[in-house]
């Protein structure tokens, strides 16, 4: 008898069990479909160069607890089309999008149509002229990486530096984060007496750079203002009997790899794992509503060298890691 009356009660925790999980289902389910979603727009996502940066946005993403959608790219040409990239972002319910712009030139202008309709967040560009339309700016000082690369210039100088040969690679002057790399290397050079023989502007093609390269002076020192113009010139560097000093600014495992072989003598890297972590978690911030105010971060960057590379503080940036 005390079994038969035991068994109800037993049915109906059992009961009540399976309604709680099915409810606690149920609630994360709606939870995960309430996630905000984040979209990122960059050159060339696929790009070796941005292995450090998508690995922090992750990480923030995992930490926010955000749906982060990093949109496949190619080369991106003009503001029209990054324009109708965003514009399937937002269709696509986006709450926020992350953009790396491909032009400063005319940015303000596409920025302000498209900040009605969705949050901005601007990575890798310091303009602040375009703040007014973003709710946020994330980008290493492109200035101090010039001026550092200068310093970098003169300290591995072969012979006074008034007497070298110093050839540039550099990105589009469209982008006002490559004029200011640009002007911090030139300004900071002059100043230590050295001056550029000439001026590579490369259009993303490492292979059209090299090929370029091969028509120009031959440098006593060949200096990469980006990823893009360092990995040409490493492999430049790699192929020519007489050797040449090789200095630049890179991120990408190919970079590394030509400073681990002695090319490249002095490698200027951004901490752009921070610049993935932050970019996202600053624009989650904004989505949730913890902040109401634009928020500019500067994040630092750093000089390493083949005797350094291994050095556990410049591994965990050159390496990405869960932090």
């Amino acid at each position: 008898m005390k079994n038969k009356r035991l068994f109800p009660a037993l049915v109906l925790a059992l009961v009540a069990m399976i309604l709680a999980v099915i409810g606690f289902m149920v609630w994360e389910s709606g939870n995960t479909a309430n996630l905000r979603q984040i979209h990122v727009i960059i050159e060339n996502s696929n790009d070796n160069r941005w292995v450090q940066f998508i690995e922090g946005m992750k990480q923030a993403a995992e930490d926010q607890e955000v749906i982060l959608t990093i949109v496949p790219t190619g080369h991106i040409e003009t503001l029209s089309e990054e324009e109708a990239i965003v514009e399937r972002a937002i269709a696509n319910g986006s709450d926020g999008v992350i953009i790396q712009l491909c032009s400063s030139i005319g940015a303000a202008n596409t920025l302000e149509k498209l900040s009605d309709r969705t949050n901005i967040e601007l990575v890798d560009e310091n303009a602040y002229e375009v703040m007014s339309n973003v709710v946020g700016v994330v980008s290493p000082d492109h200035r101090a990486i010039g001026e550092t690369i200068a310093q970098e210039t003169a300290v591995y100088a072969s012979k006074p530096l008034e007497n070298c040969v110093i050839g540039v690679i550099r990105g589009s002057s469209a982008l006002s984060s490559m004029e200011q790399r640009m002007e911090g290397f030139e300004q900071a050079l002059e100043g230590l007496g050295g001056k550029t023989a000439w001026v590579l502007e490369h259009t993303g093609d490492a292979k059209v750079v090299k090929e370029q390269l091969a028509e120009r002076e031959a440098p006593d020192i060949l200096v990469a203002l980006d990823n893009t113009g360092l990995e040409a010139a490493g492999e430049y560097a790699s192929s020519q009997e007489k050797g040449m000093t090789v200095i630049g600014t890179g991120t990408s495992t190919k970079s590394i790899y030509y400073l681990d072989s002695g090319i490249v003598r002095s490698l200027v890297v951004p901490e752009d794992y921070m610049m993935g972590y932050q970019s996202v978690s600053d624009l989650a911030d904004y989505i949730h509503r913890n902040r109401f105010l634009p928020l500019v971060r500067t994040i630092a960057h750093r000089t390493i060298h083949k005797d350094t590379l291994f050095a556990e503080e410049n591994q965990e940036i050159l390496f990405p890691v869960q932090r």
